[in-house]
Order: structure tokens, then sequence, then C-alpha cells
């Protein structure tokens, strides 16, 4: 088969894809949430568009290393042509929100994130107005972050329990239905740094991330379109990198936190004394900021991949959450 034949089988076939997806229908509530809608918007159910509103949730939550599911997608169709009714629109159904009892936390970096919280189920939503409609993003999380979940239980971070307390498992070790061939805190062990943590994990560490563009002074990242890392230095200081992009909207998101580390048992303690925060839409940057967030800590554990006969590096940041992070050693 030539390429022009392969060209129009490929197209034929993405055609038929785009037609047999589920149509945008009419609704009056969000299923996702159970909530009523302030006026009908449209249900968009298009598997292309579905995924690419997750990728824009992940621009918000992959800096916290949430995962996203069971996204929903709403338009409201603004038909009087003015932003300020599409921004209403969402506010009201911000309204419909609290009035069914979720507890709402603005993001601390993006005012168009909200994480919300009910009954122990957590979600995250986006919201864009514009003069033509407005747009609403749901998704499911499977947790919320740290700074989150202490304002909600009315907790610090320096309240969290030790790794010796009976409430915690003593060592991971000790679960053998997760990790097999799984060493914590092996090595040699000064000054709460175990050598067996000191290194590149992740896919955004390194040569792959270049500090300084001389004609912008801004940072940025080569060849990653989504990556996550964290150095562990011997001397105790860290930087823990995350980049997000979306295609709808074109936006970019870069985080890089910076401070200081440790251990106790189990749980890699890390203490920010910095955290940068860009956003970029169009390769124009609509946020530059600097913030200190609080400590948090990451149940930790090391094992040797199975396939690739790599060190890498397992992290929760709830003992409760189903999944380990993977970050493979560099």
């Amino acid at each position: 088969m030539n390429r022009l034949n392969l060209a129009l089988a490929f197209f034929c076939l993405s055609a038929d894809i785009m037609l047999a997806q589920p149509k945008n229908i009419t609704v009056a509530k969000s299923n996702l949430m159970e909530i009523e809608l302030p006026s009908e918007a449209v249900l968009d159910q298009r598997i292309f568009f579905i995924a690419a509103a997750k990728t824009t949730l992940e621009l918000e939550a992959g800096v916290y290393q949430v995962n996203i599911s069971d996204v929903e997608i709403l338009s409201y169709p603004n038909t009087t042509g003015i932003k300020e009714d599409a921004k209403k629109w969402i506010k009201e159904v911000e309204v419909s929100l609290k009035n069914n009892q979720y507890i709402i936390f603005p993001s601390e970096m993006d005012p168009s994130f909200l994480w919300l919280s009910k009954k122990g189920m957590n979600f995250l939503m986006y919201a864009s107005a514009g003069k033509k409609e407005a747009d609403v993003y749901f998704g499911r999380t499977d947790r919320l972050p740290d700074i989150y979940q202490s304002e909600s239980f009315q907790q610090s971070r320096s309240e969290i329990l030790p790794a010796s307390s009976p409430s915690l498992p003593v060592s991971v070790q000790n679960r053998s239905n997760e990790i097999i061939m799984t060493r914590i805190g092996s090595g040699e062990n000064v000054n709460n740094i175990p050598a067996d943590l000191v290194g590149n994990w992740g896919n955004l560490t390194g040569a792959k991330v270049n500090w300084r563009d001389e004609s912008t002074g801004y940072m940025l990242v080569s060849g990653v379109s989504k990556g996550y890392g964290l150095e562990l230095k011997s001397d105790g200081t860290f930087l823990h990198t995350t980049v997000v992009t979306s295609g709808r909207p074109n936006y970019r998101v870069f985080v890089s936190t910076s401070g200081n580390w440790s251990v106790e048992g189990n749980q890699l303690i890390l203490t920010p004394v910095d955290r940068h925060y860009r956003k970029w839409e169009n390769e124009i940057i609509l946020i530059d900021e600097h913030s200190v967030p609080a400590a948090y800590r990451l149940f930790w554990m090391i094992k040797t991949h199975q396939l690739t006969s790599q060190d890498c590096l397992y992290i929760k940041y709830d003992q409760q959450q189903e999944e380990w992070d993977e970050l493979c050693r560099e």
C-alpha cells in the first residue's frame, strides 16, 4: 500500500471512529457530581475531547501527583455573547456544589481550578468563561493534595504521626502482597540521609531541565511534554519538578520546588524553601509566582524493576492510596 492510500485509509478510519462516538446531549444536572445545574448545558461525550479535558485537569493535579478519572465535560451555550453571563453561570454551579455539601478549596496556583470534597469523595473542577460558552470540567481524584487535606481535617503536617506510631505500618516490607525485593533505608545513613535514596528519580531531572533561557530568563523544559522528577542530594537538599501540557486549552505548567529532605523510617520528609510556579498559554506566561509551601511527607520504598533491572523509588502521599507512584533512577 503506497503512502497516499495509507493516508486515505487512516483518514477514513479516523472519520469512522469520530462518527461512532456518542453524540453530545443536553442535560439539566451533573451525573458525576450529582448536582442540579443552574440551567441546561451540553454534556460532551466525545472520547477525544474527554481525553483533552483530562489533560487539562492534570495541569493542576499533576503538580501534586494526584490521579484523575471519570471526567465529565459540561458546556453552557452563552446566547447573550456577554462574557460576564458565562462567568455568572459558573458561579451558580459553585453555589450548587456548596448547597450539596461539597467543601471547596480554590487552587493556590490557578483560580481556574477548584478542589472539591464530600463524604470521602474527592474531585477537581476546571472552569473557563467566554463570550460564546462557559466550560466546566469535573474529574474524580484519588485524593486531595496534602495542603487541602490539612485544612479539611484541621490538622497541620507537624501533627502527622511518626512511622513508629501503632496507627501506621512499621515498614512497608511487611506488606508482602504489594512489593517483592523491597528494601527500605538500606545503606549508610548519615543525618537521616540514606545513601540508597540519593540521586535523580523520574523523567524530569538533570539534563532534561534547562534552568535558564538567556533571552527570557525563564525556566524551560526540553523534550518533555509531561514529566515528574525528584532529585535528592547528599547534602540534604532536594529539587522536585513537574511539567504538564494541555492542547485544550493550549497550556503548559512547570513547577519546581526546592528545599531540604530527611527520612523518618518509611517516611520521606520534604521541607520546601521555595516553589516556583509558571503557567504559559500559547507560549505567553500567564502566571509566574514564588511561594513557600508547608512541609509534606511521602511514604517510600525502593525496589528493582523486574523488566529493566533499574532501581525505582515508589512513593505515596497517603498510606491509604491504592497505588504507588513509580520513579525509576535516571
